[in-house]
């Protein structure tokens, strides 16, 4: 057993940047849901809990019940917007045009050009005025969000050790290890060719290194093994010596969360992650515990959240017009 002791259900993580973005869509739907005057149809919530969705389960067709489940994070994101838009209008709010335009400048890098952004304004009818009043509300709501439900500090390395001693006898200690792999398979290459490979791959692992790109993405669309582009290149539970003395040397010289140096075996060129290494050191283990510590910390700020949005929706009227578009426990809902 390993020190994942934390199951990562579906949660709704309320005012993400990535809700935020999308909501240049636009429906013609009834209002299901009211935040003062302010409506939101049910078209709407269906279109970002679809590409919410797709975000989180590519490829896989959503059933019912995950669409429910992704229905009801759209909500909470959105009426949660609505109130803190309300309470920053009420507690006078107030942004730099500045930080403003720098916000839009970063949104406009998405796109390949100035034209490419304009046509997606255009296409979902919405103007710059608009687009520029929606960075600016986002703005104010991180303002009031850092006060209020401030994001957590890092574990520390005490917390890290005193984690480790609480749950260190649960560790089952064997040789095994997991990780993710990129291989390039260089049977029938040339000399340069194999040279090439190895270059792209020392390449890849400095983009991880550096997190411009994660290794299972990486993996994903570079290694020759087919079945990483639907699991990013992991490899579960093995024994390394299983994989070849080559790679067993590779990984005997890094730690967990590290990735190797390029090794070439009878199959080809590759590089690995390491994710876990289940010899009974501490060492061994930070990587884990600190992504434990790190979602704890998100749970609680979760929890927070929730609580500071219900206080504000007893301040402001909130109405669920439609039983399909509420959640359980739904932001300002009436006892």
């Amino acid at each position: 057993m390993s020190l994942k002791l934390i199951s990562r259900g579906v949660a709704a993580v309320l005012l993400t940047a990535g809700i935020a973005s999308a909501q240049l869509l636009n429906t013609k739907s009834m209002d299901v849901i009211r935040v003062e005057k302010t409506g939101i149809s049910g078209g709407k919530i269906d279109s970002l809990a679809q590409m919410l969705g797709a975000q989180q389960a590519p490829g896989q067709k959503l059933t019912e019940e995950m669409m429910t489940q992704l229905r009801y994070a759209v909500v909470d994101n959105l009426v949660g917007q609505e109130l803190i838009k309300l309470e920053a209008k009420k507690l006078g709010i107030k942004v730099s045009a500045a930080k403003v335009d720098s916000l839009t400048a970063l949104f406009k890098k998405q796109f390949p050009s100035e034209d490419a952004f304009m046509k997606e304004l255009k296409k979902t009818n919405t103007t710059m005025a608009q687009f520029k009043s929606k960075i600016e509300d986002q703005l104010k709501s991180e303002v009031i969000l850092e006060k209020k439900v401030p994001y957590p500090t890092d574990p520390t390395e005490k917390q890290l050790q005193a984690f480790w001693e609480l749950n260190k006898s649960k560790v089952v200690i064997n040789d095994t290890i997991s990780g993710a792999r990129i291989i390039i398979y260089t049977k029938g290459k040339s000399a340069q060719e194999i040279n090439d490979a190895k270059d792209m791959l020392k390449g890849l692992a400095a983009q991880v290194r550096a997190k411009k790109a994660t290794f299972a993405q990486l993996a994903a669309i570079y290694s020759d093994d087919q079945t990483a582009k639907k699991t990013g290149g992991v490899m579960a539970k093995f024994v390394a010596k299983s994989k070849g003395d080559a790679f067993a040397k590779a990984v005997s010289k890094i730690k967990v969360g590290e990735i190797t140096e390029v090794y070439t075996d009878k199959d080809g060129v590759g590089i690995f992650m390491l994710t876990e290494k289940n010899d009974g050191k501490f060492e061994s283990y930070k990587h884990q515990i600190d992504y434990i510590l790190r979602v704890q910390a998100e749970q609680e700020r979760q929890a927070k959240l929730k609580g500071y949005l219900d206080e504000l929706g007893k301040t402001y009227k909130v109405q669920y017009l439609d039983k399909k578009y509420e959640p359980p426990q739904a932001i300002g809902a009436s006892k």
